[in-house]
């Protein structure tokens, strides 16, 4: 066997801003998860672009909204170009996807790297948005006492009695 034949090949990931993660913003229950922040600097944008922004409750901890998501599967802020608006100012998520831990689409550009046998490197910039994503919202989301269901409505985090891991749920 060649030792080439070993290598893998190194792809450096880059968006290619084709839109189409911005198209997928809800899956089959949840949307997008919004930091409280992001929420008003996101209203903001909204109320000076005369964007009609549609946002919900995610996740509540007994006492506040601790996330919020997007309710609609296309965000409001891609132009008629399928290009973001507001790239600058960009939510945590968007900003490290395609590491998404809770991903709602596929990204076109590293399915096709990868179906070519690419292994994929991502820029550090990335890489720092998904630490924080991971610092940040992930503990909110395993914390809640609720979440909100966009077919259901308010409900528990999770929907048996007992989980296994972690014990009865109450």
């Amino acid at each position: 066997m060649n030792v080439l034949s070993l290598k893998r090949m190194v792809a450096l990931w880059s968006c290619k801003r084709c839109g189409e993660c911005c198209r997928h913003l809800v899956g089959r229950k949840f949307g997008m998860a919004l930091l409280p922040e992001e929420k008003q600097r996101l209203e903001v944008l909204a109320q000076r672009r005369g964007v009609n922004l549609d946002l919900a409750p995610l996740t509540w901890n007994g006492y506040a909204v601790t996330l919020y998501q997007f309710t609609k599967p296309v965000c409001p802020f891609l132009d008629k170009h399928g290009r973001c608006s507001i790239y600058r100012w960009r939510p945590l998520a968007c900003r490290m996807y395609p590491l998404h831990p809770y991903g709602v689409s596929d990204c076109v550009a590293l399915t096709q790297l990868q179906r070519r046998g690419f292994m994929v490197q991502f820029p550090p910039q990335l890489k720092q948005a998904a630490v924080k994503y991971m610092q940040l919202v992930v503990p909110r989301i395993k914390g809640c006492v609720k979440r909100y269901n966009l077919n259901h409505g308010w409900e528990k985090p999770y929907p048996f009695t007992f989980k296994s891991t972690y014990g009865p749920v109450r």
